[in-house]
């Protein structure tokens, strides 16, 4: 009895996993195309000092806003557990996986950070929780800086398409119905309607921590354009950058948002005024500031939890 409704779930996230697949190859062949054709420029903004200091720089920065992301999501386990491990140990788990999303797949750091927490003592409804939370509020995060932010560019690719604002509204009313009537199932299914008021509290720092997250993640966006180029105005910028996170975190299959993230900067940043090479070297960019960011982050975990073993050893 069972069969056919495992036979159509597999054959659904076959079909995900494929648009996913699709979605990531087409953006790097736009990137691919887009390093192509203005190769020359591009090449000089890659070599240039100030440019790469920046990089430096914003990659040391990203890895202290990361942060944020990480005390979010203890905040969603501490609400369900209470303190079974602190802060600190949680910021552990999260700084060592966030490397693996890098590896296939988009959700291989949120599967290490689940059994790394739970071998640490959270529980499974603890880390169910917080992986609906941060879900949630990541897109929520991301989505409404990217709509307030970056209001301008996209309206100016909505009328590239021929979207009206009237269709625009419908369209973002039933995806706040479909989100609010999926986040009441969910809370139903998992059973936490007795951490009601104390969960809406959590959410909002959540959010705010989120906010604050991708608001520094656009100013080391802004940081790097300022470096090639003054066109784009800070607040479009910030906004663009929380949209192409938004959009390579939630397509599946592109590790870390690779390809993805990069091609929806290219054109937000050529839409809001940057030329082509610019906005490419910035994407590029601030690739590397990420992956050098988490690099970083589980660097430093790894030498702290060796120093820690040297220390109990004497």
């Amino acid at each position: 009895m069972q069969t056919a409704p495992s036979a159509k779930s597999s054959k659904l996230k076959s079909i995900v996993r494929f648009g996913g697949l699709a979605v990531s190859l087409a953006a790097l062949v736009f990137v691919g195309l887009a390093i192509h054709r203005s190769f020359g420029d591009l090449q000089q903004h890659l070599i240039s000092p100030l440019f790469l200091f920046s990089i430096l720089g914003c990659a040391v920065a990203y890895a202290a806003i990361l942060q944020l992301a990480g005390i979010a999501w203890y905040r969603f386990l501490a609400l369900v557990d209470g303190p079974s491990f602190g802060l600190g140990r949680a910021l552990a788990i999260f700084g060592r996986t966030q490397i693996y999303k890098y590896l296939p797949s988009n959700v291989m750091h949120m599967v290490g950070r689940f059994a790394l927490a739970r071998n640490a003592g959270a529980s499974n409804k603890a880390l169910a929780f917080a992986q609906i939370g941060e879900l949630s509020v990541v897109v929520l995060a991301a989505g409404a800086l990217g709509a307030l932010l970056a209001w301008p560019v996209f309206q100016d690719a909505y009328a590239r398409y021929s979207l009206d604002n009237p269709t625009l509204i419908a369209g973002l009313i039933t995806a706040g119905l479909l989100a609010f009537a999926i986040g009441a199932v969910l809370l139903f299914r998992f059973r936490i309607v007795g951490i009601g008021s104390r969960a809406l509290v959590v959410s909002a720092e959540a959010f705010l921590l989120y906010a604050l997250f991708f608001i520094g993640n656009g100013l080391l966006i802004v940081a790097l354009s300022r470096t090639l180029s003054d066109a784009g105005h800070v607040a479009e910028l910030i906004g663009i950058g929380a949209a192409a996170w938004l959009i390579g975190f939630i397509v599946p299959g592109a590790p870390g948002g690779l390809g993805v993230r990069e091609a929806v900067l290219i054109m937000g940043l050529t839409a809001a005024g940057l030329s082509a090479p610019s906005a490419t070297a910035v994407a590029l960019g601030n690739r590397l500031v990420t992956v050098l960011g988490d690099c970083l982050i589980a660097l430093v975990e790894l030498m702290l939890r060796r120093g820690e073993s040297a220390w109990i050893r004497k």
